[in-house]
């Protein structure tokens, strides 16, 4: 079978410090599957996705960025040219919530003003952050917040679908 042309490509990235589960959100939408044994992404990974969204077959091209500190001087290069980000936490970590502002200087200093998506992870789990916090910073970053588990594929492709139609709309989610 042959793909179809895409009306759209689009680059996304995925920031967010080391185990918040960016390649398991990845693995998950992309591939419709978990692996049990993933590990920390060295450097950056590329996925690419064919979807059809409201008449419109969109390429994503998908960067899972590894959050280790020492990958910190790469960040920007490659966010360069995205047309989208999400950002992920762990609602188990607070700290990976307190870093988002590091994430994002460095995207929008690469890619310029564009869509964000918030994305609290782990849903299954309890969580240790006061979803007041989480709503409040939020607001102050004009994103919209998305609750998943991709472990237990909830919420996966909304946070996807929210971030193309954002794009697509050319404006803040």
């Amino acid at each position: 079978m042959v793909s179809p042309e895409p009306d759209f490509v689009y680059k996304l990235v995925f920031l967010g410090d080391t185990g918040v589960g960016k390649t398991s959100l990845v693995q998950q939408y992309v591939y419709d599957s978990l692996p049990g044994d993933i590990g920390s992404t060295i450097g950056a990974t590329l996925h690419v996705k064919l979807v059809r969204l409201k008449g419109a077959v969109y390429k994503l091209v998908i960067w899972d960025l590894g959050g280790e500190e020492s990958f910190a001087q790469l960040r920007e290069q490659y966010c360069s040219n995205a047309s989208g980000a999400f950002f992920v936490f762990d609602r188990t970590r607070p700290e990976t919530l307190y870093h988002m502002d590091e994430w994002l200087d460095a995207l929008f200093s690469a890619a310029g003003d564009v869509p964000v998506v918030m994305v609290e992870n782990k849903i299954d789990l309890d969580t240790v952050v006061d979803p007041r916090e989480v709503m409040r910073i939020a607001e102050q970053k004009a994103t919209r917040l998305i609750q998943t588990s991709a472990t237990e594929n909830v919420n996966v492709d909304l946070a996807f679908t929210s971030l193309v139609e954002a794009i697509r709309a050319g404006r803040s989610v």
